[in-house]
C-alpha cells in the first residue's frame, strides 16, 4: 500500500479548465428503457465516445440495470440486469470491452460488451459492507478503486478483481474516486476532505 497524504486548498489560482463544446439539435433523455413514461430518480452515465465510430452512453438506473444508449439514434442498444438495487457508479474499459458497477448493496458486477453491442454480466464480487458510491478503473487498466458508505476506499486488480487494499482515512461516506494519469488516486467525502494517494507503479 502506497503513501497517502491530503490536498490542501491554496490561494493559488487554479488552472484554466478547456471544454470543446458539441452542438445537438435537441436534448437527449435517457429514460429508463421498457417505461418511456416513466423517468428513473436516479441515474449514473459514462460517455463511450472511443468505443464504436458513433457515440454511445451507458447508464445505470435506479431498478439496478444498466443500459447502452445509442446517442445519435436514441435507441437502447442492451440493457442488463446487474444489481437488486441502485446503481451508483460505474466505469467502462473500452480497449476489454468490460466495465464494473457498483450500487446500494454489497456486490460489484462485472459486466461485457460484445461485438453485437449485447451486455451481458460477467461475474459479481461481494463486498464486505454494503453500499458502493463511485467507481473507477485506472488509466492503465491494471486496478480499480471504490468508494464506500463504510468511509474505506477499495481497491482491486482489475482483471481478476482481486483484493489489493483498503484505504482508511476518512471518517465519513466516501462520494467519488478519480484517478490522474500518472496514477495518482483522489478521494472526495463527507467529511469535508480531499485526500491523494500513491499506489501502485503505473505501466
Amino acid at each position: 500500500m502506497g503513501q497517502r497524504g491530503r490536498h490542501g486548498l491554496g490561494s493559488q489560482r487554479p488552472p484554466r479548465a478547456q471544454w470543446r463544446r458539441r452542438p445537438i439539435s435537441s436534448p437527449f433523455s435517457s429514460r429508463r428503457p421498457g417505461t418511456p413514461e416513466h423517468p428513473p430518480a436516479d441515474c449514473k452515465l459514462s460517455l463511450q465516445a472511443d468505443s464504436s465510430p458513433r457515440p454511445l452512453l451507458l447508464a445505470g438506473y435506479e431498478d439496478g440495470s444498466v443500459a447502452l444508449w445509442d446517442v445519435s439514434s436514441r435507441k437502447v442498444c442492451s440493457r442488463v440486469a446487474c444489481h437488486t438495487e441502485p446503481v451508483m457508479g460505474l466505469d467502462f474499459d473500452s480497449q476489454e470491452a468490460r466495465g464494473v458497477s457498483g450500487s446500494a448493496e454489497k456486490t460489484l458486477a462485472v459486466w461485457s460488451l460484445d461485438e453485437q453491442q449485447a451486455l451481458q454480466v460477467r461475474g459479481t464480487h461481494v463486498l464486505t459492507n454494503p453500499g458502493i458510491a463511485d467507481v473507477k478503473i485506472r488509466p492503465d487498466r491494471r486496478i480499480l478503486a471504490t468508494a464506500g458508505w463504510d468511509h474505506r476506499v477499495r481497491v482491486f486488480h482489475w482483471r481478476t478483481m482481486k483484493p489489493l487494499a483498503v484505504l482508511a482515512f476518512h471518517s465519513a461516506t466516501v462520494h467519488c474516486v478519480a484517478f490522474a494519469a500518472d496514477g495518482l488516486l483522489a478521494t472526495g467525502s463527507g467529511d469535508q476532505r480531499i485526500s491523494v494517494w500513491s499506489l501502485y507503479p503505473c505501466t
